[in-house]
């Protein structure tokens, strides 16, 4: 385990045991703001374990979808604003098992996921080529006996289709699962431009929501203008609250994956994560408007 893994350790433990965690996530559901989670693969052996999250997290937030957060980030209720905080839950690379498992059980709680499709994964038309893609775009760190088929079998376009009709948004994740700093204008233009369009030609749809790869800091204000040509909203992988006072388009996620503990879970629904988060905000924020 590095430094870093065993402070984050410590830091969850502490919290778990003077309570901190509860009494976050208690005090931020009396509070107006939306929040915004990120998972990858939810594979069908950890379907139960998503539905008690769900159950969970339905105590403290009002589960929610994509069109709502942007009429809430709007300004222009169309109803009584909710009682508790927003919650979206948003999931990256476009895995099937986000359509087999996620989904439904986003349905049968009353809310609608936004899932962020790399479309060169979707077209990916045989199970080698699938994991090939995977391991060589998707996830390269990954030693080869910790995948499991649930990690990288992708969506096809087709089911890609079906989500949109049921309501769920698709977002745009590059064309290729490319790291967006210092690309040039036309390399730009292929993996926001072309991803948007190809999307946007399986659902019917405009894709209004956009999320870049990898690191919080693995994009630049090149990059940044070229998102904002073709998408409403952009979501980073730092977390924090999201309230649009800063930027009603870049938008904060905290990242809760089926893995987690119990407690982990509670740290991060909490909100005391987002304290680590704060300066790589602001120098994200910084380094956006630079261009």
């Amino acid at each position: 385990m590095s430094l870093r893994s065993q402070a984050r350790a410590f830091v969850i433990h502490a919290a778990r045991l003077v309570r901190a965690d509860a009494l976050a996530v208690k005090a931020q559901s009396r509070r107006a703001q939306a929040v915004v989670i990120v998972m990858h693969e939810t594979p069908a052996s950890f379907e139960a374990k998503f539905h008690e999250q769900l159950a969970w997290a339905l105590q403290y937030f009002t589960i929610t979808s994509l069109e709502n957060l942007a009429t809430f980030l709007s300004g222009v209720q169309k109803s009584e604003p909710a009682a508790k905080p927003l919650l979206l839950f948003t999931f990256d690379d476009g895995r099937e098992s986000n359509y087999t498992v996620a989904a439904p059980l986003l349905e049968s709680f009353g809310g609608r996921g936004l899932f962020f499709i790399v479309p060169r994964f979707a077209e990916c038309a045989s199970d080698e080529r699938a994991r090939a893609f995977y391991r060589s775009r998707i996830n390269p760190g990954l030693k080869q006996e910790e995948e499991d088929a649930e990690d990288w079998k992708p969506m096809n376009p087709g089911q890609i289709a079906e989500l949109a009709s049921r309501g769920h948004a698709i977002g745009n994740h590059t064309l290729t699962h490319e790291r967006l700093v210092g690309l040039s204008p036309e390399h730009l233009e292929r993996e926001i431009g072309d991803s948007a369009r190809k999307l946007e030609s399986w659902t019917q749809k405009p894709v209004d929501a956009f999320a870049w790869t990898f690191g919080w800091d693995a994009i630049d204000a090149r990059a940044w203008n070229v998102i904002r040509q073709y998408h409403r909203f952009c979501f980073s992988p730092c977390a924090g609250v999201v309230d649009g006072s800063s930027d009603p388009m870049l938008l904060w996620r905290r990242e809760v994956e089926l893995r987690y503990s119990a407690a982990e879970l509670r740290f991060s629904y909490s909100g005391l994560v987002d304290l680590w988060w704060g300066t790589r905000r602001r120098r994200l924020r910084e380094m956006l408007q630079a261009g």
